[in-house]
């Protein structure tokens, strides 16, 4: 860091240094020469186009003397005029006025004069005159030491970053080393619990508890049976749950997930409280977490949240629940009873799980569900529908194929492969016949497995009343599709 500092000071001396004696006296040499040249160009002209009235020139100038002998030579001759300031400092002055340009100058002088010594003064003096008679140079060296100062300062930035960052993880991988050994010795009670805890080295700093958190909810993850139940008891012991109690009740969404997890996996009996207030939090992911932990808390109703439910129960939830039921056996409810609910995704849900878990009871509800608003959700009643091989809901659902989105008319006929028979041979003739290219392929796969009865007639159907008859069939047929 001193190193980088260093270096850093040193290109803007070295920067500012090169823009007062390279650029600078380069700048003013060429003025001087375009004035010189500019000079030689008006003599030249004046010499050609006025030689003729020189004489009356300076006719005029001897009688004008006479007749005023206040003139003197200083006055008749040409002297050089006053630089304008506002002409001088034709840059600066639009960020700065005249007055504030001339205090500056002032002090830099002063500055000059009673700090510096002798012979650095004069160069110090000369600079600083330059600089403010050609102020497009102040302002270049204004604006690359500017430039040099956000790099400078982006560099120091990202150095102290990846320090802090290199010593974070020293830091935890240090102590996570130490404190899996000390826990390790417990478990396998090689150590009694007064040795464990003087081995546990600074356990009363905040970063310190953090990281022996995540050892145990790492260890929770991995053991399983007696070595299991010696976990929540350390996390106990060391009154780690206040840590989590506070991150769960944090204003920041990410502390409050994880302080949901850590209580959910190591302090179940706690977190039950807590976990039912944050089913409707307004954020996805706290509510998302918090839905996942009441399923797992609560093994004999895992769905009951579903009665005080307000928000959401978003795609993620339901995925993660399901996962839940299938990896920890959690007893499978009824969905039926959630058919009736208010909000659409846990209709949509329901009639999921019923469709996986094959549940057969109240299938009513489910045929119900062909008559909702939504369309997702109608789609999945078609799907129960199949799945279920409820045959009695085939009059239904050829009503309801005519004022469907194609994809609920698809999932209509590939019921039909599986519910229908050779009374519905009609209704698919008819979509073979005024259908689109993919409903019309749906309707004679349907047709061709549906039975062998239906299967002789779609083949003894005519070109005439179906021109791609053959294209379908065969299409049907190829065992790749």
């Amino acid at each position: 860091m001193r190193h980088l500092s260093y270096a850093v000071n040193k290109l803007i001396v070295i920067s500012f240094v090169f823009v007062c004696l390279f650029i600078v006296p380069h700048a003013v040499q060429a003025k001087h020469l375009l004035f010189v040249q500019v000079g030689i160009s008006i003599q030249q002209t004046d010499t050609f186009e006025n030689s003729e009235t020189e004489n009356d020139i300076i006719a005029i100038t001897r009688e004008a003397t006479e007749e005023n002998p206040e003139l003197n030579s200083e006055t008749t001759s040409p002297t050089k005029k006053t630089a304008d300031p506002s002409k001088k400092h034709s840059v600066i002055n639009v960020f700065i006025s005249d007055e504030k340009i001339g205090l500056v100058k002032n002090n830099l002088n002063e500055y000059g004069e009673r700090h510096l010594p002798r012979k650095i003064r004069t160069v110090y003096l000369d600079i600083i005159e330059k600089v403010f008679d050609y102020s497009i140079l102040l302002l270049l060296a204004a604006l690359i030491l500017f430039f040099i100062a956000n790099i400078a300062f982006v560099l120091l930035t990202l150095n102290f970053t990846v320090k802090r960052k290199n010593q974070k993880e020293r830091f935890e991988r240090i102590y996570g080393k130490m404190y899996e050994e000390v826990i390790m010795d417990y478990i396998f009670r090689n150590i009694d619990w007064e040795k464990a805890l003087i081995k546990l080295k600074k356990i009363k700093n905040k970063a310190n508890r953090r990281i022996l958190i995540s050892v145990l909810m790492n260890y929770k993850a991995n053991f399983k049976g007696e070595l299991e139940s010696f976990i929540p008891e350390i996390y106990l012991k060391l009154n780690l749950q206040q840590d989590s109690l506070k991150l769960a009740k944090s204003r920041y969404s990410h502390k409050k997930v994880k302080g949901i997890m850590e209580l959910t996996h190591l302090y179940p009996q706690g977190a039950k409280g807590l976990i039912k207030t944050l089913i409707n939090d307004t954020n996805d992911y706290v509510r998302t977490e918090a839905q996942i932990a009441y399923v797992t808390l609560n093994a004999d109703r895992p769905f009951s949240f579903f009665d005080n439910l307000k928000q959401p129960f978003a795609k993620w939830a339901q995925l993660s629940v399901f996962y839940l039921i299938r990896l920890n056996q959690i007893p499978v409810p009824a969905f039926a009873r959630y058919l009736s609910f208010k909000h659409y995704n846990i209709r949509n849900f329901s009639l999921k799980m019923i469709t996986f878990f094959q549940q057969l009871e109240d299938v009513s509800e489910v045929i119900k569900m062909v008559e909702s608003d939504m369309e997702e959700t109608r789609f999945l009643a078609y799907k129960a529908i199949n799945d279920l091989r409820l045959y009695d809901s085939r009059e239904l659902i050829k009503k309801k194929f005519d004022g469907e989105t194609n994809r609920n008319k698809l999932e209509i006929l590939k019921a039909f492969k599986n519910i229908g028979d050779t009374d519905d041979f009609a209704f698919l003739e008819g979509v073979m016949k005024t259908g689109s290219t993919l409903l019309k392929l749906e309707a004679c796969r349907s047709v061709y497995y549906m039975g062998q009865e239906s299967r002789e007639k779609i083949t003894q159907q005519s070109k005439e009343e179906i021109p791609e008859l053959e294209l379908l069939l065969a299409h049907v047929k190829d065992p790749r599709n």
